[in-house]
């Protein structure tokens, strides 16, 4: 501005002298001039035109000399921000007539811009910061906002002196046009040698500085905490400070200031003055404006007594959001009063008590009126409609949002990360509709897998199979029946009508092959959830040097409900099967059954009751997954009236019995934002009908390892234990080392504790990272029975979710004990591959 008044003055003076030089003036008169000529000198971009439409002078007008006029003039021009320098001058004077000229000098227009010293990603963040660069004219305030701009972003990362040096070179593709070359110089990261904490009385700078927990002190010992400054972390630090202050009754502490300094070249120490003020407690709790419940009622929900500490954190969660869900606004929510609102006032402060009133507004409950579904681009509406608990007609409630929010999540379509749930109400009308917007996400499997698997032998060292390992697995999990015939639903498959389909072939050489084909429909008849599933399957596994063969021929039916009782998170699943095993030269493999050939008929029932109530599919934070199952074949030895003291076991085992009992618990809760534990059970037994008969080779309990079992010879059940080999944990045969195989347990415990934390969540390959511990062991029958005598393990791991393949992880183990007790020693190190989910 001084420059500006300067050049105005200069401008009077002049101008007088222009023009006494040409006509006879007094000097301390002014003269009015009538505008004769304009003319503009130095533009470059702006044309002559708008430079002297922005002035604000035009031909004709009258200027008085000395006078305000061209003072005016300047100021309009300087207005425009597009100009370093500005001077009018009088060109030329006749009679009463001026001639005036214009020199500008513009300011530099930016057609593109650099960073250097900075890494490919610091580049991509300013450049996206700062785009308001580019085809702009590049001022002093730009430039002053770009120096935020960096000196923000690179305080964020702990670069507390960044700075930048702008260098203007002329554009060669552009005549007048300017190219900007920022030169960043980001000075050293720093980290925190001390926080200091100031003006606290009640509770000590340690305990504080706990709640600062995303602020730590440089420690040696400290490897694992990041101890670098970062403004989000010292504003996020400030806010817990100040919550925990009001968790604990001092309604009116506050962060006096906060500062930090150097204290070396490498680190800072942080200075934080804090005002405590009282501590309250509660005197008085009023309710007005509640109809619908009585004041009892609601303060019981509360659940706040008078002189308890006047938490305001805590109030807030009882009257709008409580995680168990027992807070006011759910009551009132879950009966259809969406416009129900609730204001808590401070209507009295004594001393250090407060007297609340909780300000209620009812309103009208709210009815839905229709559902909108967006998004879905593959399934079908009423494949998502009919999961959904909000029906139009009844009233709104908050619980049956969320349950259909996991519903949704359950179907395994979308993406739980950005699934959308918004009412939009009508107070008018007292009528809510219900937009769910979803966004699809690969829900079909390709397996695809290929290898040299070795060669596996029997327990004799014959050669049952092995070689090439080769898998083709598709899984269709959205498949739609209805439209295989229908014009252009094969892209690639008919889809969108949630059925699931899946085909496999698997093979191992020329000894294993197995093929399989199974569907389900979830909603049979499509008007209740109950679901038909069926499943075959063919196996040959062969010897071609030994001459040993089985062929497996099996099929099975399930039917399931969804329940009502006790609650609507049950479900049944009843399961008819059958299972025909053509066993040739079996003791060529078998050694532990007396046969030669064999015929053996698998005819079973299975009942299972389950409750799962888990959040999501793939990540779950809260629920859980419970499971008893009770499967069983016929009694044929009460029935027969076979003597089975005296009979081979080919006869014996032609028509397979057990009864087989099975519960398994699945629980999460989440401790922390994502951070999740995860708490497992699993129990199961295997019995038999006649004594003499004794317990199913089959069927039994093989521990260890990642539980899947390739080669299913007897039907046996792999159960994954980390930190030991595969099925290397339970009862071998009499004086079976550590080399010899187990035979199986018909009793099983497994205990396990996972802690896991997401990665990443994205759909497209969540990953989550874990850590674990584990304890189990398996008995061939109650006699040698110990549950307390486990094996046990903990490790870490990591999972990732490929939309086409499914959950594939590995985990390092370290088992902690012998895996007989002829071992050496404990068995240490052990690396396990995980697909699928696993337990």
């Amino acid at each position: 501005m001084m420059r500006r008044s300067i050049q105005v003055i200069f401008f009077f003076l002049l101008s007088a002298i222009t023009v006494n030089a040409q006509v006879d003036l007094d000097l301390g008169s002014p003269i009015v001039y009538t505008i004769q000529g304009l003319d503009v000198e130095g533009n470059q971009q702006a044309t002559k035109n708008a430079v002297i439409l922005s002035s604000g002078l035009s031909l004709g007008d009258q200027v008085t000399l000395p006078g305000p006029e061209l003072a005016d003039a300047i100021h309009k021009l300087w207005n425009r921000n597009i100009f370093d320098d500005i001077d009018i001058t009088v060109d030329n004077v006749i009679d009463d007539k001026v001639f005036l000229l214009i020199k500008v000098t513009e300011r530099p227009t930016v057609v593109s811009f650099t960073f250097t010293n900075c890494t490919k990603s610091q580049k991509d963040d300013l450049i996206e910061k700062m785009n308001f660069i580019n085809g702009r004219i590049w001022t002093p305030e730009k430039q002053k906002r770009s120096d935020r701009i960096i000196q923000n972003y690179f305080m964020e990362k702990s670069y507390l002196k960044a700075s930048a040096e702008y260098e203007l070179v002329d554009d060669p593709l552009v005549k007048g046009k300017k190219r900007l070359a920022i030169t960043v110089n980001k000075g050293g990261k720093f980290k925190i040698h001390e926080i200091k904490i100031a003006g606290n009385q009640d509770f000590s700078d340690k305990r504080l500085k706990k709640k600062m927990k995303e602020l730590k002190e440089m420690k040696w010992w400290r490897f694992w905490a990041k101890s670098k400054y970062l403004k989000k972390k010292m504003d996020e630090s400030k806010t817990n400070l100040i919550t925990f202050y009001r968790e604990n009754g001092y309604r009116d502490a506050e962060i006096v200031s906060d500062t930090f300094y150097d204290y070396n070249d490498k680190t800072v120490d942080v200075d934080i003055r804090v005002y405590e003020g009282s501590q309250y407690l509660i005197r008085n709790i009023d309710f007005s404006g509640n109809y619908k419940y009585t004041s009892d009622s609601l303060r019981s929900i509360l659940g706040i007594e008078k002189g308890d500490i006047y938490n305001s954190s805590l109030l807030n969660r009882k009257l709008n959001g409580d995680l168990t869900g027992r807070d006011i606004s759910g009551l009132y929510l879950d009966d259809g009063y969406l416009f129900f609102n609730v204001q808590p006032v401070e209507v009295a402060v004594v001393g250090d008590s407060i007297d609340l009133e909780l300000r209620l507004f009812e309103g009208p409950q709210a009815t839905i009126r229709k559902i909108i579904i967006e998004g879905n681009t593959k399934t079908s509406d009423y494949v998502i409609l009919r999961e959904l608990r909000t029906i139009p007609g009844q009233k709104f409630s908050r619980a049956d949002l969320i349950r259909s929010q996991r519903e949704i999540l359950n179907l395994g379509y979308f993406n739980q990360e950005s699934l959308q749930m918004i009412p939009i109400p009508d107070p008018v009308k007292g009528t809510v509709d219900i937009k769910y917007i979803v966004e699809e996400k690969p829900s079909d499997q390709l397996q695809i897998q290929g290898g040299w698997g070795g060669q596996i032998r029997d327990l004799d060292g014959n050669v049952v199979g092995g070689g090439f390992v080769g898998t083709v697995q598709l899984g269709f999990n959205n498949f739609s029946t209805h439209k295989f015939f229908k014009k252009g639903a094969w892209k690639p498959i008919p889809a969108g009508d949630g059925q699931k389909l899946n085909l496999a072939v698997q093979m191992n050489g020329v000894g294993w092959q197995n093929y399989s084909l199974s569907f389900l429909e979830p909603w049979l008849g499509g008007k209740k959830p109950n679901s038909l599933g069926s499943s075959i399957y063919y196996t040959v596994n062969r010897s071609p040097t030994t001459g040993f063969s089985m062929k497996t021929i099996g099929g099975g039916l399930d039917y399931g409900i969804r329940m009502k009782w006790p609650d609507d998170f049950f479900r049944s699943m009843t399961s008819l099967s059958y299972k025909y095993y053509d066993i040739r030269n079996g003791n060529l493999a078998f050694t532990a059954l007396d046969f030669d050939d064999a015929f053996i008929n698998i005819i079973s029932l299975r009942q299972t009751i389950d409750r799962t109530s888990v959040d999501a599919p793939i990540y779950p934070r809260s629920g859980s997954r419970v499971t008893f199952s009770v499967e069983a074949t016929p009694p044929f030895s009460l029935v027969n009236g076979k003597d089975y003291t005296d009979i081979s076991d080919a006869e014996k085992f032609k028509f397979l019995e057990y009864h087989k009992w099975s519960f398994t618990g699945d629980f999460y809760f989440e401790l922390a934002k994502n951070l999740v534990l995860r708490p497992k059970v699993r129990v199961g037994y295997l019995g038999g009908y006649n004594k003499e008969y004794g317990i199913s080779p089959f069927e039994r309990y093989y521990l260890g390892g990642s539980g899947l079992g390739q080669f299913n010879f007897y039907g046996w059940e792999y159960v994954g234990m980390r930190g030991y080999p595969d099925n290397s944990i339970g009862p071998r045969p009499a004086g079976g080392g550590e080399g010899t195989q187990s035979v199986g347990g018909n009793i099983l415990n497994k205990y396990a504790l996972e802690l896991r934390y997401p990665v990443s969540l994205n759909q497209a390959a969540p990953i989550w990272v874990l850590g674990f511990a584990e304890a189990g062991n398996s008995w061939l029958g109650f006699d040698s029975y110990k549950p307390f005598e486990l094996k046990r393990s903990a490790g870490v791991g990591v999972r990732v979710m490929l939309p086409m393949v499914g959950l594939l992880g590995v985990d390092w183990g370290y088992g902690f004990d012998k895996v007989v007790p002829s071992s050496p020693a404990r068995h240490g190190s052990q690396f396990t591959f995980i697909i699928g989910q696993e337990f």
